[in-house]
């Protein structure tokens, strides 16, 4: 058994069990540098499971991730559940009350087996409560995993002033760290009806089955490309689609400035980060939020057909509602906190939503998402009186 410690950068510290791979010594910590090291922005997810999922999710990619939900592990791993498309997820490390160490069902990889194959740390019984409530009154903060029996002040406070060199989460670029630099096509079974150019800041698999399972031919071309070029020599796709992706929209000033070029061109559409781009696009503003959404229980109301249904959201910005331009038009909106989950700009062919149709873990509801995407983009390929095309 491994004794380690979760430290935040205020100098708040829980100990509990190291699970997974080895969190390193302080001698070992002070060495590193944070891509090293399971070190990242401590968040909170409220999923009742689904951990596998969670932890390949790219848009993680820097992060932390505590589950509010206490047993986690106890129907094991399947590697046909992951959501990233490279070998090893970006998440940094799991926090968790309860890692289930035992037998799992046939077929199935334990959790702590899984964790040392993707090289991730994971503490086990630390108050996961607190540590959401701490999140929750100062804000996502970072936090390492160091493996120590004990810590006293003075190596706490070596700890905190290593976390003081990290450099703050909205002036990484952690897109790098996700996207797989080729371009890729995943063909749809069956006569394609359309073909999307999907541009990749951290896709999720399911996202791509979404698309195929309504006979859509996707041609997945990496964020770090001049993309807006590629889809303009091309002149056989439908439709542009920005996926969800980690990390803070507004230092993407170079896919902003590409998703503008194709203003007119094609409809574009957008999840998560997408929906951000689409609005740095078209000119708003996006602004941090003090600890995001990060579960499958999240209401939003449809403004359109004024209807509540539950969805599935990780991510911790959103769009200024007030640096909205007058053709932009609200399509969802948070029913806790109010904030922007969705857009519609008729003009320019875009429509974006904040939350994740596609859930992957999380409810159903937002899947119908997929089809008024495909909608939106079928009526303005019909309507030749449009700027579109």
């Amino acid at each position: 058994m491994q004794y380690a410690h979760l430290v935040l950068a205020d100098g708040t510290c829980f100990k509990g069990i190291g699970v997974g791979s080895f969190a390193p010594t302080i001698d070992q910590l002070l060495q590193m540098h944070i891509g090293q090291a399971p070190c990242g922005e401590v968040v909170f997810n409220t999923t009742m499971g689904a951990y596998h999922e969670i932890l390949t999710d790219p848009s993680y990619a820097g992060q932390m991730v505590t589950m509010t939900s206490a047993h986690i592990g106890n129907y094991g791993c399947d590697p046909s559940w992951d959501e990233m498309r490279l070998p090893i997820p970006a998440c940094r490390a799991l926090i968790a009350r309860d890692i289930y160490l035992g037998q799992v069902p046939p077929n199935r990889i334990p959790i702590d087996r899984m964790l040392k194959t993707w090289h991730m740390c994971a503490i086990s019984e630390v108050d996961t409560r607190a540590i959401t409530l701490h999140i929750r009154d100062h804000g996502a903060s970072y936090g390492v995993l160091v493996r120590s029996d004990q810590l006293d002040r003075n190596e706490i406070t070596l700890i905190t002033d290593w976390l003081s060199t990290c450099p703050p989460m909205e002036e990484r670029d952690l897109i790098s760290e996700v996207i797989v630099p080729q371009i890729t096509i995943e063909k749809s079974t069956g006569t394609p009806v359309a073909r999307y150019a999907l541009i990749d800041f951290g896709v999720k698999r399911s996202i791509i089955k979404e698309l195929l399972a309504r006979h859509i031919e996707v041609v997945v071309i990496p964020s770090s490309v001049p993309f807006d070029d590629i889809i303009c020599e091309d002149r056989h796709f439908d439709a542009v689609f920005l996926s969800n992706g980690p990390g803070d929209p507004a230092i993407l000033s170079d896919s902003i400035k590409r998703i503008r070029n194709l203003n007119g061109v094609l409809p574009i559409v957008g999840i998560c980060l997408g929906h951000q781009l689409i609005a740095h696009a078209l000119g708003a503003k996006t602004r941090k939020m003090s600890f995001g959404h990060h579960g499958g229980n999240q209401p939003v109301v449809d403004h359109f057909s004024n209807k509540v249904f539950v969805t599935a959201q990780n991510h911790g910005y959103c769009v200024d509602e007030h640096s909205l331009s007058k053709s932009t038009e609200v399509w969802f909106t948070n029913a806790n906190d109010g904030t922007i989950e969705g857009i519609i700009d008729q003009r320019s062919c875009m429509a974006s939503v904040q939350f994740h149709p596609e859930a992957s873990p999380g409810p159903l509801d937002g899947r119908q998402i997929f089809d008024k995407f495909i909608e939106f983009i079928t009526t303005h390929a019909r309507q030749e009186s449009t700027s579109c095309r």
